[in-house]
């Protein structure tokens, strides 16, 4: 994700619960492994760390690899016992996900930022270019399906994205299935559900490289999808993106994301979907169709 970003020197991964569907044990589960990850900070001899999280934990590693400045959420006193870079901040209590507001609060806080700012991502120019040779046969308005999710209950499901993708067939568009390696399946089920004449208007992009995601995206004109990675990548792309929330809060630090909510998954039919698209205006869609 960071690799086109300039502001970047190092990626130092901390690996210790792996996602359930990752099926393997972190590098840094166990004391031992988290001692050696703390001999590998001390000898890097960092003289501040920002902590983007509320867990003690992560505290109390940058305290034992000896960085003089800690600064963190602050949320918990065993936290601030390993913190000594006040302020702190409070947890999100308002509506919606508390993500972005808490890590925002913390950066206006310590004087990163002024104010709230719109995430952006940079992508290398060799995948746009991959990427727009890739996407120059499918016509039409393109949407991006956001179908993969690390929890099931955010799942809307290959059946209904499939309605919804014959529905935007029928209107010219084209699809952009997007998810990683574990969406595979997923993505081979929903084009199998399509009537054939429509299969040659999707594409699927299940695989591992956020990179190359990011750039299809960037040729992309709206994302639709379940709450993960992909649908935040769309907007940090500049896609605008309609957001299905059943099982989760609304993402609302974009305005170019469209939050549609309900109680659960299956409650939110593909004709609701298209009515909203409607109401938006949104790519091949109109107020009067």
């Amino acid at each position: 994700m960071l690799a086109a970003e300039s502001c970047i020197d190092e990626i130092i991964d901390f690996d210790r619960r792996p996602r359930s569907v990752e099926q393997r044990r972190g590098r840094h589960e166990g004391f031992s492994a988290q001692r050696a990850f703390v001999r590998e900070l001390q000898a890097r001899q960092f003289g501040r760390i920002y902590i983007f999280s509320g867990r003690p934990r992560y505290a109390l590693l940058a305290m034992l690899a000896g960085i003089p400045e800690r600064a963190g959420f602050g949320f918990s006193a065993i936290e601030r016992l390993f913190l000594n870079l006040p302020p702190y901040i409070q947890r999100h209590r308002g509506a919606g996900n508390w993500v972005y507001p808490e890590v925002t609060d913390f950066c206006i806080t310590h004087g990163l930022v002024s104010g709230p700012v719109v995430p952006q991502m940079e992508v290398l120019a060799s995948e746009l270019l991959v990427a727009e040779q890739d996407l120059a046969g499918l016509t039409g308005p393109r949407y991006a399906f956001s179908i993969g999710t690390s929890k099931p209950r955010n799942d809307w499901g290959s059946a209904n994205f499939a309605a919804l993708a014959a529905c935007l067939a029928e209107r010219g568009c084209s699809i952009v299935l997007l998810g990683g390696e574990a969406e595979r399946a997923a993505a081979a089920a929903l084009v199998a559900a399509l009537p054939a004449r429509w299969q040659a208007r999707v594409m699927v992009a299940a695989q591992a490289s956020i990179q190359r995601s990011a750039a299809l995206l960037r040729h992309c004109d709206y994302c639709v999808g379940n709450d993960t990675g992909a649908l935040n990548m769309a907007l940090a792309n500049g896609v605008p993106s309609l957001g299905l929330f059943g099982a989760s809060q609304p993402l609302t630090h974009d305005p170019r994301l469209q939050a549609l909510s309900a109680r659960g998954m299956d409650a939110i039919l593909p004709a609701t979907v298209v009515a909203r698209l409607v109401t938006l205006g949104a790519p091949g869609f109109d107020s009067g169709t």
